[in-house]
């Protein structure tokens, strides 16, 4: 037994979205507004719902049926986010895993054949998930066809998911499920796929270490309604700002192209967080060259976007 391993605490109803690992305008195939609307209305409301389940649960307030409603929610929530986890900008990244590949050849003949096999599994769907897992019980790959959120099979490790529920791609698609399943494919990250194989298998694989240069949103929430002094910007460009006319309550905007002409405006004495819609290089940028002014900045992980998705205050801005 690893006697170092850290176990946090377990508090009912503190989960936070994740934050969406890629740009939405960058993934191949879908509009940024369907991908948008699925993370922060569909996925922001699975974390909630499973936060608000928690702490019924916790004040003893629960029956069978709300036993079932938490089932369904955590895995709602894991597999919403291994559904974003799995796509990567302008059309992924291709398979180079060795181990990843020696184990779809010995599962489904060939990479080819997992692919027809996922795509039949998928689009063969009205609504669940299309997964591929890894199962110790059978020591291989399998793809997995579920079909609603409670329903799973026992023993795997989920290495990749595909939310075949209509609000994920009947905007952008239509009823043409063949189309979004192609879409997705052609998209697929799979050095994070191969991340989550390793780990699978018991290797080891480092997380991130957190960045002292980021804050979370959960940290910034928790920070504004205790009244902490800190000063929270809006880095967004112009168009980000046009598509999604609001900013986190108490925000204002300032140019993240030209960060020269006001940092030295901004106070030296209180922690400055700016945010833009992901979380990405625009608000880490902007933080980065705060910092070499003397300012205490900081870019919120997740952006914008995760903050919203957990329903957190924001309001419409003023031109």
């Amino acid at each position: 037994m690893n006697t170092h391993q850290k176990f946090k605490t377990y508090t009912p109803g503190q989960h936070v979205v994740r934050g969406i690992p890629f740009k939405a305008h960058k993934i191949d195939g879908f509009t940024p507004e369907m991908l948008e609307q699925h993370f922060e209305q569909v996925y922001g409301g699975t974390v909630r719902r499973l936060n608000e389940i928690e702490k019924q649960i916790a004040r003893n307030d629960h029956n069978s049926a709300l036993w079932e409603k938490h089932l369904a929610a955590a895995n709602a929530v894991i597999l919403h986010e291994l559904h974003f986890f799995s796509l990567g900008e302008e059309g992924g990244e291709e398979l180079s895993d060795a181990t990843l590949k020696q184990a779809i050849d010995a599962a489904f003949g060939s990479f080819a054949a997992w692919q027809v096999e996922f795509s039949s599994m998928a689009t063969s769907a009205e609504g669940g998930w299309a997964i591929l897992a890894w199962s110790d019980r059978f020591d291989r790959l399998m793809n997995v066809r579920t079909v609603d959120d409670a329903h799973a099979l026992s023993d795997t490790a989920p290495l990749l998911a595909l939310d075949m529920g209509a609000y994920a791609f009947s905007s952008d698609f239509g009823s043409d499920r063949q189309s979004y399943v192609s879409a997705f494919l052609q998209s697929v990250h799979w050095v994070r796929v191969a991340e989550r194989f390793h780990r699978s298998l018991g290797r080891t694989v480092r997380d991130e270490d957190s960045d002292p240069n980021q804050i979370s949103i959960s940290e910034l929430k928790a920070g504004l309604d205790q009244g902490d002094d800190v000063l929270v910007l809006d880095v967004r460009h112009d168009d980000d700002c046009e598509r999604y006319r609001n900013r986190i309550t108490g925000s204002a905007w300032r140019d993240s192209f030209d960060v020269a002409a006001w940092a030295n405006d901004l106070p030296k004495d209180k922690p400055v967080v700016v945010y833009c819609m992901y979380g990405f290089w625009v608000s880490q940028k902007a933080a980065e060259e705060l910092r070499a002014y003397g300012i205490d900045a900081r870019s919120l992980s997740g952006g914008v976007t995760a903050w919203r998705a957990m329903g957190y205050s924001s309001s419409s801005y003023i031109d």
